[in-house]
């Protein structure tokens, strides 16, 4: 009896040892990145075009970087203000990823709550997979998306950002469009789902990509001059 245990507990550990041999430690360094861009800003004809306007960016851990920076570095060169919302529980500051590569921090100056007592000229939804479910669940976040829409002011979202204005109720029965990932969502929630670089509907615009972020912050800028 005390050999068929012995025998029973090597096989178990063995079978421990192979299942355990499925796992390793990550190094963060080993992540691949992805979803890079290499576009370069558009040169700035007139350093105080945004001059007066606000703007909110909101964002969350997991946020695809280039979808927040580029826009943040095309409005802040032609003066706008330019607040950063994210949770109130990141503590000021949410990490920013290259598909799913960690690659910096940017500190927010706003929370969902206090940008509620903000009046914006234009409000940007930004991509990335964790960030924009991380908004779209947040009750507040919505809040302030539908307040500031149902001002007609401009909204613009980018990739998977466009899913947040399906849980703002804005999605339906606009024309949109996001990354390919989320058109079946959109089509679902009763939007028209256009393939195009950006899509502008009254003061809605959307786009894929970061390989469509020129043609967004151009979008952007007509809607706000």
């Amino acid at each position: 009896m005390k050999n068929l245990f012995s025998i029973a507990l090597a096989l178990y550990s063995f079978g421990t040892m192979a299942q355990e041999s499925v796992f390793s430690k990550l190094d963060p360094k080993d992540i691949p990145a992805g979803l890079e861009y290499h576009a370069n800003q558009p040169p700035v004809g007139d350093p105080q075009q945004f001059k007066g306007k606000r703007i909110a960016i909101l964002a969350a851990h997991g946020v695809q970087e280039s979808e927040l920076v580029f826009p943040y570095e095309f409005l802040k060169a032609r003066g706008a203000t330019i607040d950063i919302v994210s949770p109130a529980w990141t503590d000021g500051r949410v990490v920013m990823v290259q598909y799913l590569k960690p690659i910096q921090w940017v500190n927010s100056t706003e929370s969902f709550q206090s940008a509620a007592l903000r009046n914006y000229d234009l409000m940007v939804l930004t991509g990335g997979a964790w960030n924009s479910t991380v908004v779209r669940s947040d009750t507040d976040a919505l809040i302030l998306i539908r307040n500031h829409f149902a001002k007609g002011k401009a909204l613009a979202a980018i990739c998977s950002g466009a899913q947040i204005l399906i849980d703002s109720g804005i999605a339906k029965d606009r024309n949109l469009t996001g990354t390919h990932s989320v058109k079946v969502d959109l089509i679902n929630a009763g939007a028209t789902y256009l393939d195009k670089p950006v899509v502008v509907d009254d003061q809605l615009i959307t786009s894929r990509n970061p390989d469509d972020l020129i043609p967004f912050v151009e979008a952007i800028a007509e809607i706000l001059n």
